[in-house]
Formats: C-alpha cells, sequence, structure tokens
C-alpha cells in the first residue's frame, strides 16, 4: 500500500500535465500472490530433477512482476507452451492456480482472498478490476511434479 503523502505528491506532479478537465485518481492495486502447482510426464530416460528445475528457471522468469500489468490476465497456453517446450517433457497431465495468503514459514503474501478455478475464462485466468499478479516467492510457489 502506497501512503497518502506519495499519492499527494504524486498527484500534484502529474496535475502540471494535465487538461483542466481531467480527474487524477491514485489507488493502489490488489495484489494477488499466485502459486502453480504442475505435474508433467518425460521421456524415460530423462533426469527428473533436471527437467523440473529446467521448467522452474524458465516460469520463474515469465512470472518476473515485471512482465505483468495492472488488470493483465494470464494466458494458460503460454504456461503450457513454456512446459511443453522444455527438452524431454512429453505431456502435462496437471496445471493448476492457487492463491496464496497470509504468513507460511518466513513468506509473507497479501491478504487478497482470491479464487482461480472461478476466474478463468476461455483459457485466461483473469484478475479482479484493478488487481495484479504475483508469484511473490516462485522457488517456493512453483511446484513441478513428475507422473
Amino acid at each position: 500500500m502506497s501512503s497518502d503523502t506519495l499519492k499527494e505528491n504524486l498527484s500534484k506532479y502529474i496535475s502540471r500535465f494535465r487538461i483542466i478537465s481531467d480527474a487524477i485518481d491514485i489507488l493502489d492495486a490488489s495484489i494477488i500472490n499466485l502459486g502453480l502447482d504442475y505435474t508433467v510426464t518425460i521421456n524415460q530416460d530423462a533426469n527428473s530433477s533436471i527437467v523440473i528445475s529446467s521448467i522452474n528457471t524458465k516460469l520463474r522468469s515469465y512470472f518476473l512482476i515485471d512482465n505483468f500489468q495492472i488488470d493483465q490476465p494470464i494466458k494458460i497456453g503460454e504456461i503450457e507452451n513454456i512446459i511443453l517446450n522444455t527438452s524431454d517433457v512429453e505431456a502435462i497431465t496437471k496445471i493448476s492456480f492457487k492463491n496464496i495468503t497470509g504468513n507460511r514459514g518466513l513468506n509473507t503474501y497479501s491478504s487478497y482472498v482470491y479464487d482461480p478455478k472461478r476466474n478463468i475464462d476461455r483459457g485466461y485466468l483473469f484478475p479482479p478490476t484493478g488487481g495484479i499478479f504475483e508469484v511473490k516467492y516462485p522457488n517456493d510457489d512453483i511446484v513441478g511434479r513428475i507422473s
């Protein structure tokens, strides 16, 4: 959450560039902390820990907060492509998103409660209006398994 002083200072700065009839509202975005669980089948000759590590590295890069904007949905097909285009992956048997809130061990998440299953439509995971997705602790929040 941004302080009121920051919002007031930003509003004063922006007001120099606005047209007289423009209004400025500076609001905090809702942060939705997500986790991703997936299960894949791999080539029988592949090393499972290397494959999972490779997938997780690619997904951590995809989920960098710099890649997301307020109100931007997640294209589930992009996640599937990242996983399927990893060497030795043959198929995805499960992929699911979960909302993570509160404190988990040493990790502190936002308190925004969100149901990802109810907000998937036509292959997109939509945030609430004015919300942004964040995979805050990707080393803990992205979990891959081999079936």
